[in-house]
């Protein structure tokens, strides 16, 4: 099987539908295994499971739809490298953040914050939404400025930003320590593993779903 047929790619209906569905289901399964490991290694957070599984498969979904819209020809290295522009694009959110943001806070403020979101979400809001319109427009750019395309990097950014890349997005409101590094570390690390975990996952599905018939 070559790289053009695990992607479906041959079958034009097939490049428009089944892509999103196995982009949300791969979304879905891969915020279920995020949920196991930070049970394991971090804390609980089953009791958000049902919107975190949620967001996964839109996100997936988004994802799927604004690369088979920007992408022409597409093979498995060319949507790993999509998705790894999308890595990128968050990790530098975070790294500006810790430049142009103004510490309000410790980490220790921050950690016992009744609604720690609600406080830090609205100083980032500005970044929050520079990094969609400046993410949308390098991705418009690299992809080729299809006019097509525009809407659909658009609204994945959007869901991108506010959904995932919040987190590193807040994360020069708290003033610098050792312990924030770690922070940024690890929320660097996540935000790999959902990434890459995705797009192997649908590429994994994609090669399975023929065999299945």
């Amino acid at each position: 099987m070559d790289e053009a047929e695990a992607f479906n790619v041959g079958n034009p209906e097939t490049r428009e539908q089944l892509p999103k569905m196995l982009g949300a289901l791969s979304g879905g399964l891969t915020v279920l295994i995020f949920v196991m490991i930070h049970h394991l290694w971090i804390s609980d957070i089953w009791f958000n499971l049902g919107p975190m599984v949620l967001a996964g498969a839109v996100c997936g979904l988004v994802i799927v739809w604004s690369y088979t819209k920007a992408v022409s020809e597409h093979s498995p290295r060319r949507w790993f490298v999509y998705n790894g522009f999308q890595i990128g694009l968050l990790v530098a959110l975070g790294m500006v953040s810790f430049v142009v943001l103004d510490p309000k806070f410790t980490m220790a403020e921050a950690m016992v914050m009744d609604d720690a979101l609600a406080e830090l979400i609205p100083p980032a809001l500005p970044l929050m939404i520079l990094a969609i319109l400046v993410g949308t427009f390098l991705l418009w750019i690299a992809y080729g400025r299809k006019r097509g395309a525009l809407a659909p990097i658009l609204v994945t950014q959007v869901l991108l930003v506010f959904l995932v890349g919040h987190n590193l997005a807040i994360l020069g409101l708290v003033e610098l320590s050792r312990d924030l590094l770690a922070v940024f570390a690890e929320f660097i690390g996540l935000t790999a593993f959902l990434g890459v975990g995705f797009a192997a996952g649908l590429m994994l599905l994609a090669r399975v779903r023929p065999r299945l018939h």
